[in-house]
């Protein structure tokens, strides 16, 4: 019998200009040495050999990160947490069909809008996000998948193959692409009609219902729907037009670029055997977006899809009443794992939203991004024997992780850049804490390292929801 198929991920790439560390850190070393020469020179005696011995002290535990993070980077976040306002509030505008709707710009993120684009040849209306920033505009497909965890193995690696298939598309030509993201959610269900069938069933005077009317107290809140997501993000350059009428409009050509991705998407995921129900529309979108953010507002097409009211902490965001907190996958399993190694986030209870971001990365810069990483590595690893330095298990990894790159590209093989977050949402600050207990054991029981993106959680939110950011 064949072994099942198992995957193992790279370490996390730790990219510096020195041993692996970065400017800052290099520049705080530097710093670090320049004062203690100086501080030997100008003070003589044992007085200045200590004085410069605590400086470079200091700037090794400066170099040492925290958390995952230097202190300059943390110096970084915690300047942009304290400057900016961290209680908003938004008006929602008077809405008419001439006009997007536009992200409240102290809210999440300036400049992005929601249109709809109008439908043509053949094809519905699309629902565009707007990032004029960026430059880029991002439709969203709702897919439709069966239970994977219950398939064999011989199903499981078929489907990850023609999964595989569809990513291999995007980065053997160059096209207009630059992000492709699916998000997992789960949301609370609409129990109703459930629930009435129950009624029935325990009203009924067979035998056979007898046991549903227990079932009544079970039904409600730990009822859950799960829906899957795929958002492509292609770049759109300009406006469409000069002032109001032209604002959240992308250009002719980004409506093109964005239509054509779209029909490609659709049409190898037809022909990998994987479902996709269809891109939503502008109401779609809408509705989409606030089943997450603010799932106390009444649906209706039109609607107001944003929260009208923000309060961001250090390490959670408040908007409209729901508390949410995001966290980033730093890292993936080290060791090998089988394809439905993320089932136990996936799968659970609760209200959250699991986003991967990837964007495809040209063979050309893939293939000098890695003979520039391999010989760095070799650099690192002569200046670690020259040092008297060991080298450890996670350098060998490493650099068989490089090996391995190496020779997929020389086999034509693809290469994406990644980055995964989790957002947790509750009612209530206890709530969420709770939640978010569940959460980490969750991540645990996957192998994967989660790290809460403490002063980023406004924009750290986009990142987990089907906005097409993150990278």
């Amino acid at each position: 019998m064949a072994e099942p198929p198992s995957y193992r991920f790279e370490p996390l790439d730790q990219r510096g200009i020195l041993l692996g560390l970065g400017a800052s850190q290099v520049a705080v070393l530097v710093l670090a040495v320049v004062v203690a020469l100086g501080l030997v020179t100008s003070w003589p005696g044992g007085g200045g050999f200590a004085a410069a011995a605590t400086t470079l002290a200091i700037g090794g535990l400066l170099c040492r990160p925290v958390a995952g993070r230097a202190p300059p980077q943390w110096l970084g976040v915690v300047t942009s947490f304290v400057c900016r306002r961290r209680a908003v509030a938004s008006v929602p505008p008077a809405l008419s069909p001439g006009l997007a709707l536009r992200l409240p710009a102290r809210t999440f993120a300036p400049g992005v809008y929601l249109c709809e684009l109008p439908a043509t040849g053949g094809h519905g209306p699309v629902g565009a996000l707007l990032d004029e920033r960026s430059g880029t505009a991002a439709a969203i497909l709702r897919t439709k998948g069966g239970s994977f965890c219950l398939l064999d193995d011989v199903d499981k690696e078929h489907k990850l193959a023609a999964w595989a298939a569809v990513l291999e598309s995007f980065c053997g030509h160059r096209s207009s692409l630059v992000r492709l993201q699916w998000c997992q959610r789960a949301l609370p269900a609409d129990s109703a009609p459930l629930i009435a069938h129950l009624r029935r069933a325990g009203d009924s005077s067979s035998p056979g219902y007898s046991g549903h009317a227990s079932l009544l107290g079970t039904v409600g809140p730990s009822t859950w729907r799960h829906e899957t997501l795929v958002v492509v993000t292609v770049r759109c350059r300009g406006r469409a037009g000069r002032g109001r009428a032209g604002r959240g409009r992308p250009s002719p050509e980004g409506v093109a670029a964005l239509r054509n991705e779209l029909s490609a998407l659709r049409a190898r995921m037809h022909g990998a055997g994987l479902a996709c129900e269809g891109v939503l529309d502008g109401p779609g979108t809408a509705v989409a977006l606030a089943d997450f953010l603010v799932p106390s507002l009444a649906r209706a097409p039109g609607s107001y899809p944003w929260p009208l009211a923000v309060e961001e902490h250090w390490g959670e965001l408040r908007a409209d009443g729901v508390w949410h907190r995001t966290y980033w996958v730093a890292e993936w399993p080290r060791s090998r794992v089988g394809p439905d190694f993320l089932s136990p986030l996936l799968i659970g209870a609760g209200r959250r939203s699991f986003s991967v971001v990837m964007a495809p990365v040209p063979p050309e810069r893939a293939q000098r991004d890695t003979e520039s990483s391999r010989t760095s590595q070799v650099a690192d690893a002569q200046l670690r024997a020259e040092g008297g330095f060991l080298e450890t298990a996670r350098h060998r990894r490493k650099s068989e992780a490089l090996e391995g790159r190496e020779a997929e590209l020389a086999d034509g093989r693809g290469v994406f850049e990644l980055a995964g977050f989790v957002t947790v949402s509750a009612g209530e600050r206890g709530q969420l804490d709770a939640a978010c207990s569940e959460l980490e054991r969750a991540a645990g029981a996957a192998k994967l390292s989660l790290r809460r993106l403490y002063g980023q959680q406004r924009e750290a939110l986009t990142w987990a929801l089907p906005f097409g950011r993150g990278l």
